[in-house]
């Protein structure tokens, strides 16, 4: 269970509002900018995450990885698209990427002039530390929530990522 108080999620609550909130300006809630202002803290700490993993592998690598991950072995240029890079950047990148031993490049059996890119397992340990260190940070807020705030911050963020998801899906299909 986690410790904290109703008081703490309502001063957050609060401060995030801005001032000045009456029940006739919540009536007309503007979303967006709601949202931009509630997120701020999440978006603060996933940052402060990304600097630490900038400082031992830089965020255009980290990238890379995850979207190989996410593609499963592909050739560079389905991962210059999925990063929306020339295909030239993302070979090279991929260049760097194998020096470290955190993908292989090997030809493809179809087409030998083209490169098929696959994550290795110290790619993927890579990607353990980020969720690793995201986790702990996003663990040590929310031992400061209740129950309540934590349950809604959660039910509140599921929706989120699924509208996000339909969206993007639907622009991927579309283009």
């Amino acid at each position: 269970m986690y410790h904290g108080s109703t008081e703490v999620g309502a001063t957050l609550i609060s401060a995030t509002q801005g001032s000045g909130a009456n029940s006739a300006e919540s009536a007309a809630v503007d979303y967006p900018t709601q949202l931009e202002r509630t997120t701020r803290g999440l978006l603060e700490l996933n940052v402060a995450v990304l600097e630490q993993m900038d400082k031992t592998i830089g965020l255009a690598p980290l990238r890379a990885l995850q979207s190989l991950e996410r593609l499963g072995p592909s050739l560079v240029t389905a991962l210059g698209n999925d990063l929306d890079m020339l295909v030239s950047t993302a070979s090279r990148l991929s260049d760097r990427l194998a020096d470290a031993g955190l993908i292989t490049r090997r030809v493809s059996p179809v087409n030998r002039r083209a490169t098929i890119l696959e994550i290795t397992d110290a790619g993927r340990d890579v990607l353990d530390e980020l969720v690793t260190t995201r986790t702990a940070a996003l663990r040590a807020v929310i031992e400061h929530m209740d129950e309540q705030h934590l349950e809604a911050l959660l039910v509140g963020t599921r929706a989120f990522t699924a509208a996000r998801h339909t969206l993007t899906c639907g622009l991927e299909t579309t283009t």
